[in-house]
């Protein structure tokens, strides 16, 4: 009986280890920006712990990663295989965690990157499930950084739409959601106030800027970025836009 109890002891040590290992590589591989191997390390994590809060929402990052890196790629089979185990995983991350402000964050990035493989009414729709998840993110807990960021690009987006657009979408797809420049501005600029000097969202800033026709504005915010630290890949990808937007 003894021998038994050490036995299970020592499976159970063996097992905890195993878990961390997992996490540990891909903690290292997200950090060198391999979505895509960091994804499938996090994922035989929570193949041994299937409730722990910490690897959902690693694997769901990893794999929203993953689908906008391979976007930015242009490979879009693959960016989709990765947005659609993202949305698979933040499923699961809901019901397990359905009070977690992280949840309602990650629910509003994946279902916002799906929408890049939606058309027409799904997109619509999507894009109200955006907005209702990353608001509530923010009630939850003021400092959503990336809620900040979607909500930011979102109110973009929308306010881009011309008026026919908008027209054919009300008269076909139901009424489009409310966004505007302004709150667009005020999205990023909160962002910025959590994470001040990140590139991300002051070259989104910069690009609602353009889309205002405020051609200084933009070109300001884009100059600064190049002196701020690579947090991510998508800070790679927004120097490499920076410097085409300003003829580097």
């Amino acid at each position: 009986m003894k021998f038994a109890l050490i036995l299970q002891l020592l499976l159970m040590h063996a097992f905890s280890n195993d878990v961390e290992t997992y996490i540990k590589k891909g903690d290292e591989l997200h950090k060198k920006f391999d979505n895509v191997n960091a994804a499938l390390s996090y994922e035989k994590a929570y193949e041994l712990a299937l409730d722990n809060y910490e690897i959902l929402l690693k694997l769901t990052i990893a794999y929203n990663d993953a689908g906008e890196e391979h976007v930015e790629l242009r490979q879009r089979d693959l960016a989709k295989k990765y947005i659609d185990k993202a949305v698979h995983y933040v499923e699961i991350f809901h019901d397990k965690f359905p009070d977690s402000a992280n949840v309602y964050c990650y629910l509003a990035l994946s279902y916002g990157n799906l929408a890049m493989f939606r058309g027409g009414k799904e997109k619509i729709k999507l894009a109200r499930v955006v907005k209702e998840n990353a608001t509530k993110s923010i009630r939850m807990s003021p400092n959503q950084f990336v809620s900040y960021v979607i909500l930011g690009i979102y109110n973009r987006e929308i306010a881009n739409l011309g008026f026919f657009e908008r027209l054919f979408a009300n008269t076909f797809l139901g009424d489009v959601p409310d966004g505007s420049f302004e709150e667009s501005i005020i999205m990023f600029n909160k962002a910025l106030t959590i994470l001040p000097k990140s590139i991300v969202p002051t070259y989104q800033l910069s690009k609602t800027y353009r889309y205002m026709g405020e051609d200084e504005k933009e070109k300001e915010l884009l100059s600064k970025i190049f002196d701020y630290k690579i947090r991510d890949f998508r800070d790679k990808f927004a120097i490499e836009k920076a410097k085409r937007r300003l003829e580097f």
